[in-house]
């Protein structure tokens, strides 16, 4: 962290502790109780006043801002544009997110899109036209390139800055924050064949780029192993809903073709996937080992708990926090296009612990 925001956040400190009104010390009483140079503490100083948690007055000194006297100028507001606020993996984010804001007196607008390009085009320019500096931003999934190139575009040409979280999107050069899909896929993917299983099985909802990028994992991990990938084992399509899901893994395992383990696209599958096992009389693990992604609460709720790879949306939300105030205040350096790319890890628990595990026991109800 730079030197002056470890200042700021001191002085923020100082701040909160004080009543409203109060009056803070001297600038010279502060270089030598937070051994910093006047040059620093001006700069923080400056930030505190402009995000409302200061007034100075000429020739009096330095106050913490009173709301109620009306002392407080208007804070700096960002947008955060999500696919579902109900989906952990997007409330993780959002968390991160808030974490890095609170401590700097930033306002954040969440808008959830449901999924939809054409109300998530609609939110960013509702919000454009508001007091919104800036945006983070989770891209919609669209097979329209051009009307989302277009709506970005748009953001480019207004001078807004923003940053991208989960994807980036084709031709739009902006900063992104993302998680390592192909990896995540892997990672998965040689979990299952280290526990003992063999026909490994993958399925998405959708086909789109993150979908692509696990399946790529996927395969890999197979292939390094020994095992050749098998197209009568992979569903990149598997329906739009829960129900349409259910059907496409029901007739999978109903088939001749014989799976042993389901490497699920994200953790709501997964469940989907559980469901499915029991109901063809199998047990998950024993018979038919499950791993999901994204690690969502829910996952923690079923029996045997489900093991998933985590796809640190806390820690992508601070950092993709952190870009947009770098963008906005200046600071640090300002590459082109940096990218962040995070590393997933796997949380392990009871539904892939191999094919033998618990043989002799019977699935209860």
């Amino acid at each position: 962290m730079l030197r002056y925001l470890e200042i700021k956040a001191k002085l923020r400190e100082l701040v909160i502790s004080l009543p409203p009104g109060a009056r803070l010390p001297s600038r010279t009483i502060l270089v030598k109780r937070l051994q910093t140079t006047r040059t620093t503490l001006d700069k923080a100083f400056a930030d505190l006043e402009k995000e409302g948690v200061i007034i100075s007055r000429k020739g009096s000194g330095t106050y913490a801002a009173d709301p109620l006297a009306g002392t407080l100028p208007q804070a700096e507001n960002w947008g955060v544009m999500v696919p579902s606020i109900s989906e952990s993996i997007y409330s993780g984010m959002i968390r991160g997110i808030e974490r890095f804001t609170e401590a700097r007196g930033i306002n954040i607008v969440v808008c959830g899109s449901d999924k939809s390009k054409e109300q998530q085009s609609y939110n960013i320019f509702r919000l454009m036209n508001s007091v919104v500096c800036g945006f983070i931003i989770v891209p919609v999934v669209s097979t329209s390139i051009e009307e989302t190139y277009n709506t970005y575009q748009h953001l480019i040409s207004s001078r807004i800055p923003f940053v991208f979280c989960n994807r980036p999107v084709e031709g739009i050069n902006v900063p992104a924050v993302v998680s390592n899909d192909f990896y995540g896929g892997y990672m998965a993917t040689k979990h299952l064949i280290e526990r003992g299983y063999r026909h490994i099985a993958y399925i998405a909802r959708h086909r789109h780029s993150t979908s692509i990028n696990r399946y790529q994992g996927y395969a890999s991990a197979l292939q390094e192993n020994g095992l050749t990938p098998d197209s009568a084992l992979v569903m990149m399509e598997g329906g739009q809903n829960d129900e349409e899901l259910y059907l496409s893994c029901h007739r999978l395992l109903s088939s001749d073709v014989p799976v042993d383990a389901i490497f699920c696209f994200n953790d709501y599958t997964a469940l989907v996937v559980y469901r499915c096992i029991r109901d063809l009389g199998k047990r998950v693990s024993e018979d038919i080992g499950v791993i999901g992604y994204d690690s969502i609460e829910e996952g923690r709720l079923v029996e045997p708990q489900l093991t998933s790879v985590n796809y640190k949306s806390h820690e992508i939300g601070y950092k993709a926090a952190e870009l947009l105030w770098s963008m906005l205040h200046g600071e640090g350096e300002q590459p082109d296009f940096p990218y962040y790319l995070f590393q997933p890890v796997i949380i392990e628990n009871g539904s892939c612990q191999g094919p033998s595990h618990g043989s002799d026991r019977k699935e209860s109800g």
